[in-house]
């Protein structure tokens, strides 16, 4: 014997009970028929779809962690400030020393040199966050003490890298250099190292 559920539904009417308007059934529900109470089927679905959800996010959580969710736990608050930094576009901008010391993209070999270039507020663009697993590029986050971090994104090649180092200023952290992207070159005399 087979049956339609969809037609079951919609012609089933319960025994023993009446609809407030006679020529509409008494809602039906399948769970009835397998035996069960709607009620006590409801609260056993609030608590898997709960328990599915937090498996879900915990999951999550784990693979959209960055670099620097592996720095030491005195870092935790480097960790939310670094976050922030790259979604809120007023916190990047309160939280830069400007002019920022650094190197513009693809700076030639006398502008590294002189030392002398600034990042201005006017020029800046906002800094986002990327996706490491989906590029070419590879991150390391080193403390260098309590209270600065440089970070280091090089190309998986090795020839191109940039360069930012935060500094703790009081209670908050800060963007204090920046060197864009610029290849990287064997010659020790050309660095985006800037003293480091």
């Amino acid at each position: 014997m087979s049956f339609n559920l969809t037609t079951l539904l919609r012609e089933k009417t319960v025994k023993n009970q009446t609809s407030p308007y006679p020529s509409l059934p008494v809602p039906f529900s399948p769970l009835c028929v397998m035996g069960r109470k709607p009620h006590k089927m409801k609260y056993n679905s609030i608590i898997l779809s709960g328990f599915l959800a937090l498996v879900a996010f915990s999951c999550r959580n784990q693979s959209d962690r960055g670099p620097e969710a592996a720095l030491p736990a005195e870092f935790q608050d480097f960790a939310d400030f670094y976050e922030r930094f790259h979604q809120d576009s007023a916190y990047q901008m309160e939280h830069i020393i400007f002019p920022l010391e650094g190197l513009p993209r693809e700076a030639d070999s006398i502008t590294i040199a002189s030392g002398a270039f600034r990042w201005q507020k006017e020029d800046w663009r906002m800094q986002r966050g990327f996706n490491l697993q989906s590029s070419s590029f590879e991150q390391d986050l080193i403390p260098i003490s309590e209270g600065l971090i440089i970070e280091k994104i090089t190309h998986k090649e090795g020839d191109l890298g940039m360069q930012r180092r935060f500094a703790r200023l009081g209670e908050e952290w800060y963007l204090i250099y920046y060197a864009d992207l610029n290849r990287l070159s064997a010659k020790p005399e050309i660095s985006i190292e800037g003293g480091f």
